[in-house]
């Protein structure tokens, strides 16, 4: 099989199924030789370039992963009631006026360099790379070079709630605000297949379906990294593979679902799957091939 390249979209809780995905696309023999990702696609996508088997992901997402272990506010390990609810609005606006964001991040990043093994990019196997987006400048960054897991904080630094990096000359956060689906990293590689996982499609939705605040902030990052100009030479996967879902995007509540969700949504891909991979000429189209499986 010739080498191809696997891109994963950010989405935060709804990003749980790329543990799924790596689980299948193990089963049914086929690794990729690259991997880009932006957000929670950086966070999973780097773990698993670092040496963490599909195995070793499952485990530790469905038997250790509690979002509240890695968030330094107190408040949010106090309970969920309305009480609590308010308690937690107020530590986060007293954070957010005196800081850049409700949470350092310092937590999350010591996980990070735990479970990458302090590699670097460069260690990477197979090789990863995802971005982030620069306040300074406003553009795009790519992250290939340098600690992974300072990276990966990096791309996953959703604005106003985790603190931006600085990796001069940048001042970095989620990359997902200007390239959700980033196909251009690999594609600028020279990879020629190329199947992009979807996770948090931008579909229409209902005035119902944005009942919060963080859902309204949620569906506003997602549609400025998905409104934007599009060149079929390097932003268009070969094949799309789209798994919508109705979680919150700060949801990371439903584990066990979403892992077999992404599980059962490649092997149910399968046939096209391997039609794009075993192609000898696959002509670039203006847009992809897209499967969306519905459970």
């Amino acid at each position: 099989m010739k080498p191809w390249a696997l891109v994963l979209s950010g989405g935060g809780g709804r990003g749980l199924v790329y543990v799924g995905v790596f689980k299948a696309l193990a089963h049914l023999g086929l690794t990729p030789s690259f991997v880009a990702g932006t957000s929670i696609g950086a966070i999973l996508g780097g773990l698993y370039c670092a040496g963490m088997s599909p195995r070793e992901l499952d485990s530790f997402v469905r038997e250790e992963f509690e979002l509240r272990d890695y968030l330094e506010g107190i408040t949010f390990k106090l309970g969920d009631g309305a009480f609590f609810r308010f308690l937690q609005a107020q530590e986060a606006l007293n954070h957010l006026s005196r800081g850049k964001g409700i949470d350092s991040g310092k937590k999350i990043l010591e996980t990070l360099k735990k479970f990458t093994k302090g590699k670097r990019f460069e260690d990477a196997s197979p090789p990863f790379a995802c971005n982030a987006a620069d306040l300074l400048t406003g553009k795009e960054v790519v992250l290939d070079s340098g600690p992974l897991a300072e990276g990966i904080r990096a791309s996953m630094s959703v604005p106003g709630i985790f603190t931006p990096v600085s990796i001069p000359p940048y001042l970095l956060v989620d990359g997902g605000i200007l390239n959700n689906l980033p196909v251009r990293i690999a594609r600028k590689r020279g990879y020629q297949r190329v199947i992009a996982i979807n996770c948090s499609p931008v579909t229409p939705v209902k005035p119902e379906d944005l009942p919060t605040g963080i859902s309204v902030f949620f569906r506003a990052l997602a549609v400025a990294g998905n409104d934007r100009p599009m060149d079929p030479k390097w932003d268009t996967p070969d094949l799309e593979i789209r798994i919508p879902q109705k979680h919150s995007e700060f949801d990371f509540s439903q584990k066990e679902e979403l892992i077999d969700l992404g599980e059962r949504t490649i092997l149910k891909g399968e046939s096209l799957l391997r039609q794009v991979l075993t192609a000898w000429h696959f002509p670039r189209r203006p847009s992809p091939k897209v499967f969306e499986y519905s459970p």
